[in-house]
């Protein structure tokens, strides 16, 4: 297995607005500069900025991108990053982490930084959904229903103060608001149709935070899950998301489950559905694996992601020589000079 070297060039590009982005970024890019080619630290301005500043720095030659923020920021990332030579380290400073969990990256400073100096690159899959000439990348899921009227109820203020409380707290209003949809999927060997308020599309280890679809899920099997949660009832939710966190939806008839390479979606009302945290146009659409498309700096496989509720990157016990005080920037797109070593 290829593992990562101190001597690649390397970019750090953190998304101030995600939960934990501003605060970590002068530590992290301090001690990246103690420990390989860093060749420049950024607080990107937006997702469109972060992913010029990638794509021109893949024509300059750099190898290892470091991208700090959540699943949002990574798909983004993963954009421009799939099929081609750029290696993603993943620096988990979001709110979810739900990519972070299926990787299961070390959360303390020290350990996470030994492994973006020199760990193993691994071959990760990536979903990639398609309607007309657009197209977009998914790390860990394609979703439709509640979880879409999740998004457009939560503000980044809620997300930042509450983490995932912000979620369970919104959950049942966010039910109430979300219209039964009717589904219809088609795939090269069989066609299926269901009503629902929730349907997924996982491409990865773990759909949210820790939480696998079933105890065989992975990143790396070119396979997309694809499955609703219960019946448009509230029961039925309550019951097959029970299933869900115990590893036995896939057992259950009303889930519907699937596992496949490619999939055509068909949904009525249209609504628009959620990738990795973030709104995208709305069905009908195609999603279908490309395998192995991205590859990332992440321990060798050690089994099922421990639990952790949620997963952030920790620097309060970073040794002291890497202490530095968190400076108030006055604008994003704002660079980070690490001093010489």
């Amino acid at each position: 297995m290829k593992r990562a070297t101190a001597r690649w060039p390397t970019l750090l590009l953190v998304n101030p607005s995600s939960r934990r982005g501003r605060a970590a970024f002068p530590l992290v890019a301090r001690a990246l500069k103690s420990r390989v080619n860093l060749i420049d630290a950024t607080l990107t301005a937006s997702p469109g900025d972060m992913q010029d500043r990638i794509r021109r720095a893949l024509a300059r030659g750099v190898r290892r991108f470091v991208v700090g923020g959540g699943d949002g920021t990574l798909s983004q990332a993963a954009d421009i990053l799939a099929q081609s030579e750029g290696v993603l380290g993943v620096l988990p400073v979001g709110t979810g982490n739900t990519f972070a969990h299926g990787l299961g990256l070390p959360t303390d400073l020290d350990p996470w930084l030994s492994l973006i100096e020199s760990g193993p690159i691994q071959r990760y899959d990536v979903g990639l959904a398609v309607k007309g000439s657009a197209r977009k990348v998914f790390l860990n899921s394609l979703t439709m229903g509640v979880s879409e009227r999740l998004v457009e109820l939560l503000s980044r203020e809620q997300k930042l103060r509450w983490g995932y409380c912000a979620w369970v707290a919104q959950f049942h209003r966010a039910l109430l608001q979300t219209p039964v949809l009717h589904v219809e999927l088609s795939w090269s060997e069989g066609h299926d149709a269901y009503e629902t308020r929730q349907l997924l599309v996982v491409n990865g280890r773990t759909l949210a935070a820790s939480i696998s679809p079933t105890p065989l899920s992975s990143g790396q099997d070119g396979l997309l899950e694809v499955f609703r949660l219960g019946n448009p009832s509230l029961w039925s939710i309550v019951r097959l998301g029970a299933k869900l966190l115990a590893g036995r939806l896939i057992s259950d008839r009303e889930a519907h489950y699937r596992a496949l390479t490619a999939v055509t979606l068909a949904v009525e009302p249209p609504l628009p559905v959620n990738i990795d945290g973030d709104l995208w146009q709305s069905p009908p659409m195609s999603c279908r694996v490309l395998p192995g498309a991205l590859a990332v700096i992440a321990p060798e496989d050690s089994g099922p992601p421990e639990r952790r509720w949620p997963l952030v990157m920790r620097t309060v016990g970073a040794p002291r020589r890497l202490a530095v005080r968190t400076p108030s920037y006055s604008s994003q797109g704002q660079r980070f000079k690490p001093p010489d070593s």
